[in-house]
């Protein structure tokens, strides 16, 4: 099997060098999180699940309201991650979703002779 190198992301501007490192509290994916000190399986996808409904986190306190962390958890997931851009802010965000299915005619059945 053959591998090929993983595709180069566009760094985003505002992103501090001593940030590189760190994890993308807007990005990441739940297996993701779960590397970071007093996250596990359940707590991610509650971030996950957190960070979809708001469309991103716009700062720490949002995250800390939104997911209800104490704030000694905080400051522990702070030294290993950041708050990227919001989905909404993003360039290359996804177009927004349309209905799955177009609505389907009724058809009525036809009288019957008599």
């Amino acid at each position: 099997m053959r591998r090929f190198p993983a595709p180069r992301e566009k760094e985003v501007p505002f992103m501090n060098p001593d940030q590189a490192y760190r994890i993308d509290l807007n990005a990441a994916g739940e297996q993701e999180l779960t590397q970071l000190p007093h996250v596990g399986v359940d707590r991610a996808r509650k971030i996950v699940h957190c960070r979809a409904i708001r469309k991103g986190f716009r700062d720490w306190a949002d995250f800390t309201e939104a997911v209800g962390l104490a704030e000694e958890d905080v400051e522990a997931i702070r030294t290993r991650a950041w708050i990227g851009p919001a989905a909404k802010d993003r360039e290359g965000g996804s177009p927004p979703r349309r209905a799955s299915r177009d609505t389907i005619p009724v058809r009525r059945p036809r009288p019957r002779p008599r």
